[in-house]
């Protein structure tokens, strides 16, 4: 009976998540990381700010040095407007930056589901590449946390489960 239970544990708890990444290079932790701005494809403002935040710093915490576009010009509020013009300003510091690796991204889904509970979920896909646009790398990942979890912790857990897939040397 414990078997079973357990089992049944297990597939409850595996419904949670989903993740999907091609398979890595070898990748150098001596080039700088460099952080592009995300689409947002939420219903969510700002969820690709957020995004960017937490994957910076889960790659940071990897020793992978990291740097996100300047967001001088266009403010987080502003970009969620006018994505095109933030993802121009970003392509043209990019061409300034020494070689390095490019991540973009795109976020699905970032919210609190209705209902009793208020689940937080989140979608979201990770693209890697070289500064010439060579892309090395693209992973997604989705999971939803139970009611009382916050939005981050469940979006952080995701971000690193799915940047362990990266071989970095």
């Amino acid at each position: 009976m414990r078997t079973i239970l357990t089992t049944a544990l297990l597939f409850v708890l595996a419904g949670c998540a989903s993740q999907y990444s091609a398979q890595s290079p070898q990748l150098s932790k001596a080039n700088t990381l460099y952080i592009m701005p995300f689409a947002n494809q939420s219903n969510m403002p700002m969820a690709q700010a957020q995004a960017e935040q937490l994957v910076a710093s889960a790659f940071a915490e990897q020793g992978i040095k990291v740097r996100i576009y300047p967001k001088a010009q266009i403010g987080d509020l502003q970009a969620s407007l006018e994505p095109k013009q933030r993802l121009k300003e970003a392509q043209a510091w990019l061409v300034q930056q020494p070689a390095g690796y490019v991540l973009s991204g795109s976020v699905q889904e970032w919210q609190y589901k209705y209902g009793l509970d208020g689940e937080p979920a989140i979608g979201l896909t990770l693209t890697l590449a070289t500064n010439s646009g060579e892309e090395l790398w693209r992973g997604s990942a989705s999971k939803s946390g139970w009611g009382r979890e916050s939005l981050s912790h469940v979006a952080l857990d995701a971000i690193e489960d799915l940047i362990d897939q990266l071989d970095w040397e």
